[in-house]
């Protein structure tokens, strides 16, 4: 990745942490270049109700408040205070946090060259590859949740679509 001369030598934004969002991404805030970052706030029993992997980018997640469990590739591992997880790019993962606590993670990672792909982009690295159709065990059943991720993927397929449209012209 070259690197931007026409850049600050630094960024500050301030986040609240103790008011956050599902997800926060500061890649605009802070002007990020090669870091792909999020600030993951999950309320008490609440969790991502699909899984998602990547193209290419490798992601650590570190928690920072409360307990948990990390679903990688069909293995549930508890997560706490002070835990580092590092996530292969191909593996399928989603959060959750404990029914006492919220949970609290930075979830980061490496960019490649030549990303975000989409110019308009919300996030740094746009590899993202959601599966709609995996629900993760502590949804699994629940007919709300396939209702709410069965939304989202028909709306993904169109913003695609869309995408594909504009590209062939």
């Amino acid at each position: 990745m070259s690197e931007n001369t026409n850049i600050n030598p630094f960024t500050k934004a301030h986040f609240d942490f103790d008011s956050l969002p599902f997800l926060t991404n500061p890649y605009k805030q802070l002007n990020l270049q090669a870091v792909g970052l999020g600030f993951i706030h999950l309320p008490p029993d609440e969790g991502y109700t699909f899984t998602h992997s990547h193209a290419e980018q490798e992601e650590v997640y570190i928690v920072v408040q409360g307990q948990g469990t990390i679903l990688v590739d069909g293995e549930l591992i508890p997560i706490e205070r002070g835990d580092c997880v590092r996530v292969s790019p191909s593996a399928k993962r989603a959060l959750k946090a404990d029914k006492e606590n919220a949970l609290l993670v930075i979830c980061a990672g490496g960019v490649a060259a030549g990303y975000p792909k989409n110019s308009n982009s919300r996030y740094l690295i746009d590899d993202g590859i959601p599966d709609y159709d995996d629900i993760p065990p502590w949804y699994e059943g629940n007919p709300e949740v396939a209702a709410k991720n069965a939304q989202l993927k028909e709306r993904m397929l169109k913003s695609q679509a869309k995408r594909q449209q504009q590209d062939e012209k």
